[in-house]
């Protein structure tokens, strides 16, 4: 290469135009925030004092939530807690027995058990984790061999008749079932209950 004066340009004299740095696309990702297990208690329990749930409820829910940083520490993030956790948890003496040693009442196990499952899903739904570490439990399979009784046959009434009241289904009436209609020659007759008398108009 000649510069305009005649003389050869050496190679650290010859501008090379700058190289152009790759743009890098601006993509911003927002962190989630990582909770600690205690900041989702606390979270978690602030939840319920805004849905305005009983103070009772609140300080029994605290108290289960108090077990589960015992166990699985107060300081331990959320998203590092997996299901094998959530079942040591489960399984703990702090959730399955009181302090004198004896079985905590079934109720009590079970509650303490679905609030941490409650905190971890409220952890979720507000973004601080990507999933409640939380497995499915698996819905038993009907026995393809098993048909179900049609509904208004006598299988079916009798299986009726040993469910609760709250339990059984409805289905049309049929009013002539229900109250036969009477014999012409057998008009309605009213009765005193205590009694069995007649009533006389």
């Amino acid at each position: 290469m000649t510069t305009t004066n005649g003389q050869h340009a050496t190679d650290d004299q010859t501008t090379k135009p700058a190289a152009k740095k790759p743009k890098s696309k601006a993509t911003k990702k927002t962190a989630k925030p990582t909770w600690t297990l205690t900041e989702t208690a606390l979270a978690y329990l602030e939840s319920l004092k805004v849905a305005r749930k009983s103070e009772s409820t609140i300080n029994a829910y605290a108290a289960d939530l108090d077990l589960a940083t015992e166990v699985l520490g107060a300081e331990t993030p959320i998203a590092a807690i997996t299901p094998a956790d959530v079942e040591r948890f489960n399984d703990s003496q702090q959730v399955t027995t009181t302090k004198s040693g004896r079985a905590k009442a079934q109720p009590t196990i079970d509650r303490s058990r679905r609030v941490l499952r409650l905190a971890l899903v409220f952890a979720e739904q507000q973004g601080a984790i990507e999933a409640a570490p939380i497995e499915a439990k698996p819905r038993a399979k009907k026995d393809a061999t098993t048909t179900e009784p049609a509904v208004g046959s006598e299988e079916w009434k009798a299986a009726q008749r040993e469910l609760p009241l709250h339990q059984r289904e409805a289905i049309g009436l049929d009013d002539e079932n229900l109250k036969p209609a009477a014999a012409e020659d057998d008009p309605a007759q009213i009765v005193y209950a205590s009694t069995g008398a007649p009533v006389s108009e």
